[in-house]
């Protein structure tokens, strides 16, 4: 019966607002703010009571009742018209009707499975204007640039490092210093968000990444991908998204590798001086394209190092992802070579710190250098000189 009597209150409101809209030249209705709302989106349905809305479908199909929902914004404390003052009272009451007849039919449906209620579709709801700040709908196609971070990290100190030994290709690990060093480099970058890590394909970068990320505030745990192989691949796969998403990639590419030194590999720096002369040594170190016997100049490490880069990391800077790169020395001179924009003589004299990292920011296509993020203990640290010279570095 209390149904019968709402659908009854509902052809009244139908019936009132069509005859009030004639007197009124169809003036605007102003709605009360507190009211219950309706979306214009909802259109039920239900077998059991369509027979029964089948005279409000109809009437609604030959009224459409314009609403104009600018007297709703909150942000106008708008006063009704006191000519429209009957009217806005009869449909109050007509809509505190609709309201008792929603909340019996939502009590109503808790008892029959929650079936759907028809409303009449014919209303017209201008939805434009109803920003509590502005008269239009936020705009979020205008977003930001994407700007993501670059850290560049020499690994820590390796066992032949310590020995004085050319190194060049040769996988050899940490010393116990060289692990202090990155646990030292992970602290200094602990606050800065990494989605990816690129590595070369050498224990000691590997290592450098791995320890610095332990001492990472989010927690997340580096895994190594391996694709060296289909096998490997498959074997590899993490099954839980949810341990996907607590976990950073590791990409390990033998193209960010150190350079190689050929045949001075193992042999002693200061015994190959004095066998081969200090200017010979020093060319084979320091310059750009002269390569050591059998070995790579630096010309030809940057060859491939700064492709890897452009082809595989800069797309991820450009996508918004973090990115930090565990490399070496010559290569990532190499990097830093294609960043900053410098010289073959500049390139030359640029020396690198182990496990000190160097901070990029990538906004618009460009990469803007921002030295080292500050370290735990200390105000600034070295970062990197052009001409040797120690230069305290701190973020912008």
């Amino acid at each position: 019966m209390s149904t019968a009597m709402s659908y009854q209150s509902i052809y009244s409101f139908v019936s009132h607002q069509s005859s009030t809209i004639s007197q009124s030249s169809r003036q605007p209705l102003l709605l009360p703010t507190k009211c219950f709302k309706i979306d214009s989106s909802l259109c039920y349905y239900t077998s059991r009571r369509k027979r029964n809305l089948s005279k409000i479908e109809a009437t609604a199909s030959q009224t459409s009742v314009s609403y104009n929902t600018t007297l709703l914004s909150p942000s106008k404390n708008t006063i009704p018209d006191n000519s429209q003052k009957k009217s806005n009272e009869a449909a109050l009451m007509s809509y505190q009707s609709i309201y008792s007849f929603v909340s019996h039919q939502s009590s109503t449906s808790s008892q029959s499975s929650r079936q759907p209620l028809l409303l009449p579709t014919k209303f017209s709801y201008n939805t434009t204007l109803l920003s509590p700040s502005k008269n239009t709908i936020p705009d979020n196609s205008q977003k930001k640039s994407n700007e993501a971070a670059l850290i560049l990290i020499r690994h820590g100190e390796s066992l032949w490092n310590a020995k004085n030994l050319f190194t060049g290709c040769v996988d050899v690990p940490l010393t116990e210093k060289g692990i202090e060093e990155a646990i030292e480099a992970g602290k200094r970058i602990s606050n800065i968000p990494i989605d990816v890590i690129f590595t070369s394909s050498l224990i000691r970068a590997q290592m450098t990444a791995m320890l610095a990320m332990i001492q990472h505030c989010r927690k997340k745990v580096p895994i190594i991908l391996h694709n060296e192989s289909d096998q490997a691949k498959s074997w590899s796969q993490v099954f839980s998204e949810e341990t996907k998403d607590q976990s950073v990639p590791v990409i390990p590419a033998w193209q960010l590798n150190e350079r190689m030194y050929g045949e001075l590999q193992g042999l002693n720096k200061q015994e190959t001086a004095e066998r081969y002369g200090k200017q010979q040594v020093h060319e084979w170190r320091r310059s750009y394209d002269i390569p050591p016997p059998e070995g790579e100049s630096l010309e030809m490490c940057a060859e491939r190092a700064v492709a890897y880069f452009v082809e595989n990391i800069e797309p991820k800077l450009a996508a918004g992802k973090n990115v930090m790169v565990a490399a070496h020395g010559n290569s990532l001179r190499s990097i830093i070579m294609y960043l900053d924009k410098l010289t073959c003589k500049e390139v030359i004299s640029l020396e690198l710190s182990t496990s000190i990292p160097l901070l990029y920011i990538f906004k618009d296509g460009k990469f803007m250098k921002r030295g080292s993020p500050v370290g735990p203990t200390e105000a600034g640290v070295y970062a990197y000189t052009k001409w040797r010279k120690i230069c305290l570095l701190e973020v912008i």
